[in-house]
């Protein structure tokens, strides 16, 4: 019997974790759920955990693998998962009881080949940090000019509209018509390769699909770690992003997404830029480093069109002036900004 949802974990060093994540998938009301622990090389007691499990548990499978970054992971998963649909779920958060069977009966009733949905923030101590959702009502997107809508709030609200639109990236708030990732032969790109992999694997899905809903429910309880990959200073993660806005504009490009889609691109460009200027200002590394990347950032040539083109006034005012600095390389008031932020 073919299961209705596959779930897919990638698990690394987070054993304090992994039960409540685990458990919160056996208590899933969805009957006929195919969960895979993929051990991604974890060097603490994760392996035996998830060892455990499988033996107990006739419907968890789990895979061991040499550490290769989370969304070689999910790959692995991808391989090996025989549901209808298919979801993921990384092994430091955990879901509600009621997400996959409220998503597998929307699927199911639509015929859809993606549901997306929102989150929940909580801190690592499991404190509620607000919550993330795209829209207020059910929103079905049933033609090609619907989905490209919605995959340009994928990507970035419009910079000129008046209120937020852009939707959840993360793959672990979308529920996939495993038919479809496997005839069009989508994988995840590795995140050590581009940034931002799930917007990537998204925006791929968006492409091939019929027939795509966005639920207001928030099923899917999100831990925001300070020290988590997101978070981790690396030097050469611009030249990873400039990659990201190369990649995602040929896409868009391709698949004839057109209407100030650019502009958003530029902002999700801008968006991540900004945020990892902040993250070098207030880390640990040489105040000498920190210029060194700061400079190179700003000076960086790929900006050149940007400024051109993009809507600068606009944008709320802490974000112009910290753009204005970027523009004239203004490093003194950049790290008055980031202190601030921080």
């Amino acid at each position: 019997m073919i299961p209705k949802v596959s779930v897919i974990v990638p698990i690394y060093n987070v054993e304090k974790y992994l039960d409540q994540c685990v458990q919160a998938l056996l208590a899933q009301t969805l009957s006929d759920i195919e969960i895979i622990l993929i051990d991604d090389g974890s060097p603490d007691n994760c392996p035996k955990i998830c060892d455990d499990y499988a033996a107990q548990y006739p419907n968890i499978k789990v895979i061991h693998k040499k550490n290769a970054g989370l969304g070689m992971a999910c790959n692995s998963g991808l391989d090996v998962a025989t549901g209808e649909y298919v979801a993921f779920c990384d092994s430091d958060d955990y879901v509600d009881s009621d997400m996959y069977m409220t998503m597998y009966n929307v699927a199911q009733k639509y015929t859809c080949d993606a549901v997306f949905t929102g989150l929940k923030r909580i801190t690592m101590a499991g404190i509620p940090a607000g919550t993330v959702t795209h829209q207020k009502e059910f929103k079905l997107y049933k033609n090609e000019n619907e989905i490209h809508t919605l995959l340009k709030d994928l990507i970035a609200s419009d910079p000129y509209a008046r209120e937020e639109r852009a939707i959840q990236v993360s793959a672990k708030v979308v529920l996939y018509r495993r038919n479809l990732i496997e005839k069009k032969h989508l994988r995840f790109v590795s995140e050590r390769i581009l940034p931002s992999e799930d917007l990537i694997f998204n925006v791929d899905v968006l492409a091939n699909s019929n027939i795509v809903c966005v639920l207001p429910q928030t099923f899917y309880n999100y831990r925001t770690n300070p020290i988590s990959i997101s978070h981790t200073v690396k030097k050469e993660k611009f030249n990873l992003f400039k990659q990201l806005y190369i990649e995602i504009t040929d896409r868009c490009h391709r698949l004839g997404v057109e209407d100030n889609v650019q502009l958003r691109i530029q902002r999700m460009f801008l968006g991540y830029t900004r945020s990892y200027i902040c993250n070098i200002l207030n880390s640990n590394i040489t105040n000498i480093e920190k210029k060194q990347i700061t400079s190179s950032i700003c000076k960086d040539a790929i900006w050149k069109p940007i400024w051109k083109t993009y809507p600068l006034s606009v944008m709320p005012l802490p974000h112009r002036i910290f753009t204005f600095a970027m523009r004239h390389n203004f490093y003194s008031l950049l790290l008055v900004l980031a202190k601030i932020k921080k």
